[in-house]
């Protein structure tokens, strides 16, 4: 286990760990905030509440510092190497443990120093852990199983929640059974994630397909001559399935022509009204849970009211949180780029940013017309606020899709996923919520605050004409990936 955990210190957990370096930054800025905090007791009528921002920070930088840790463990576990080396599985199970208790000490100091109680932080943390330390995403694909989408969706979900201090200080003030409850399950999510169990042999698991199809064989010899009605019924709930299923990717056909690549693909109006209403569903069920949690009765809507303003907040981080990711998958340009007729590399790359554009304007829309009436709504603003707060929300998502383009603008020649996240995940998260917390709050909105918020599409524009160029003399893949 010593091997094991001196590795974590050494260039081989440094190496492609994007979320490190995130996970730095945001716990330095957490920690300076909370260092630099001195009032004389953070409880309010009964909850816990956390200076400006820092709960944000806090979050983000536990995630990225978890994350980290998580994506070296499953590099370990899941090479090669492991299965065949006695006792690696092992040793990097147990030194995991031992890291991510650090990080949990670690995480609790500013919190212990805003006077929370330590069981609440503990509590908080372990949810953490159940969320970053998953094995779908992490390390690369040919060595980890088909991503479970139920799962990976939830874990989004309760992810950004917990984004908005909202929950947080309600988990922070929670009685410490309520807080131990918590923290039981979120350790035992944890250590069941974290259990890895080496694939079998290619022989064995040849064996083992063999078996399967020879009773799937004999199973379907002992079905001759019956009724085929379970049959039909199966394959005409299959077709409604597909109905459902291709109404929820619909999309509008200045999407899908011309050929783009499939990091382009995101769900279509349909899809996205379905994701909203999920939204607000699961903010309003999770709002009710903690507050009868918290106060043993039930909660009135005035109370439900106002926290319920993350659910327009929650939207726009959804419309633009998948609009950068094309820029870093580029195995499948290649392909395109000779196969599709678009000539250059230069036309190729106005192509991207064409079909960029198409898919920001229209995310940007959608999260207009959805999030500024609920906002208003929710926040009790007078309605001549609507018109300018649907002008402001649609500067913001088209400006934060066009922001990521910076790492090309700055670095060029080089592919730098860590900036592109960086800049993906600062707008998407933080940009979303300081612009909508100003738009929806009683106070007046400052000038300069509306300045950068409407700045959002002329800086789109200078991206739009400046990041084309920038992506033609970017480093490419050489050959398409081997499928």
């Amino acid at each position: 286990m010593k091997h094991a955990l001196r590795l974590y210190l050494s260039p081989v957990f440094f190496r492609e760990n994007y979320a490190f370096l995130t996970g730095v930054t945001w716990s330095t800025v957490a920690f300076i905030m909370a260092f630099q905090d001195h009032a004389t007791t953070h409880w309010q009528n009964g909850i816990f509440k956390l200076p400006e921002s820092f709960s944000l920070w806090w979050w983000l930088g536990l995630q990225g510092l978890v994350a980290s840790g998580a994506m070296h463990y499953w590099r370990q576990v899941r090479s090669p190497l492991a299965s065949m080396t006695p006792g690696m599985i092992a040793a990097e199970y147990k030194a995991i443990h031992v890291v991510l208790a650090f990080i949990m000490l670690l995480m609790a100091v500013p919190l212990l120093y805003l006077g929370a109680p330590l069981l609440n932080i503990l509590a908080q943390e372990s949810l953490s852990l159940a969320l970053a330390v998953n094995s779908d995403t992490a390390t690369p694909k040919a060595l980890r199983g088909p991503v479970r989408l139920l799962r990976a969706v939830f874990l989004m979900g309760v992810f950004v929640l917990f984004l908005f201090p909202q929950v947080q200080e309600r988990l922070l003030s929670l009685p410490w059974y309520s807080a131990l409850c918590l923290l039981v399950v979120g350790m035992v999510l944890t250590v069941i994630e974290l259990a890895h169990t080496p694939r079998p042999a290619v022989g064995q698991e040849g064996a083992g397909q063999q078996s399967v199809n020879v009773k799937a064989v004999s199973f379907r010899g002992r079905n001759k001559g019956k009724p085929s009605y379970a049959v039909e019924s199966s394959q005409g709930s299959g077709q409604r399935g597909n109905v459902v299923v291709r109404s929820m990717l619909w999309q509008f056909p200045w999407l899908r022509n011309p050929p783009v690549p499939n990091t382009m693909m995101s769900p279509g109006p349909v899809g996205y009204l379905v994701g909203c209403v999920l939204v607000v569903i699961s903010i309003f069920i999770m709002h009710v849970l903690v507050e009868v949690l918290h106060t043993f009765a039930v909660p009135n809507w005035s109370a439900l009211k106002t926290s319920m303003l993350m659910a327009p907040q929650m939207i726009c981080i959804m419309s633009v949180s998948g609009l950068a990711s094309w820029m870093q998958a580029r195995a499948d340009w290649p392909f395109l780029l000779n196969l599709a007729g678009y000539g250059t590399r230069l036309d190729f790359a106005r192509a991207l940013y064409a079909t960029h554009a198409k898919r920001t304007v229209q995310n940007a829309v959608l999260a207009t017309v959805i999030c500024s009436p609920l906002g208003v709504a929710l926040a009790g603003l007078h309605w001549s606020r609507l018109p300018i707060t649907m002008v402001a929300i649609f500067c913001i998502v088209v400006g934060i899709g066009y922001l990521p383009s910076l790492g090309l603008i700055f670095s060029p020649r080089k592919n730098r996923p860590a900036l592109t996240q960086l800049l993906s995940a600062g707008g998407g998260l933080i940009g979303v919520q300081l612009a909508l917390g100003l738009l929806f709050s009683h106070h007046t909105v400052p000038v300069w605050a509306w300045g950068i918020m409407l700045a959002g599409v002329p800086f789109s524009v200078v991206m739009a004409l400046l990041a084309p160029q920038a992506l033609a003399k970017a480093d490419w893949p050489i050959e398409p990936a081997v499928l």
